[in-house]
Formats: C-alpha cells, structure tokens, sequence
C-alpha cells in the first residue's frame, strides 16, 4: 500500500470499525480495500469504514466502497461508512448516491 493511506481496525463496544487515515486514489484504491478485506472481522456482522480521517477520496475511492459492500454482502455482512457532516468527502458521497446504497453516519458512536 502507498503511504498515502494508513488502514487500521479496532473494536469498540463490540463494534467493528477499519479507519482509513490520508488519501484513497488510483495509486492506492485497490490495496486499501485489500487492507479493509484483511482487517474486518468475518464473525462481525457490521464493518463500519470510518472515514474521518481521509482527506482525500477520488472516483476509484468511491468505487473501492461499492465493491466492499458487494464483497461483504456476500459474506453476510453490512458496510457502514463514517464521513462527518463537514467533511469535503461528504458532497462526493452524495453526488455518487452512495449514501442510498451504503448507509452513512455522522460519527462512529
């Protein structure tokens, strides 16, 4: 994976979120949902991808979490993304309706 982008997981109050820390783009779009496939837990029934701390998410970005989802439903799993509501990764988000086919929440509680 390219520096630009740090994924890691961590569970709290038996919540399962991998947070996605700088840049998703062409360059990294692919190892970065590699990294989300390696970290989530199959015995989780919600994946939450936290994007608080992304500060860039390109077309391939966007793309990278339709696909999770389509992957995770296979495995019976639901993807949740955390985007806050001032985030410029938000008007993205919505301008490819992803928030219809993924759910969204403003914070990870």
């Amino acid at each position: 994976m390219t520096e630009y982008a740090v994924v890691d997981a961590r569970t709290s109050n038996g919540v399962h979120a991998v947070r996605i820390c700088g840049e998703v783009d062409l360059t990294n779009a692919t190892d970065v949902r590699e990294a989300i496939s390696r970290l989530a837990s199959p015995d989780a029934p919600v994946i939450i991808v936290d994007l608080t701390e992304t500060g860039y998410l390109d077309s391939s970005g966007i793309a990278m979490l339709f696909r999770l989802a389509e992957r995770l439903t296979e495995r019976r799993q639901q993807l949740r993304i955390v985007v806050p509501p001032n985030s410029p990764l938000r008007t993205a988000l919505d301008l490819t309706n992803l928030p219809q086919a993924i759910p969204v929440q403003p914070t990870l509680e």
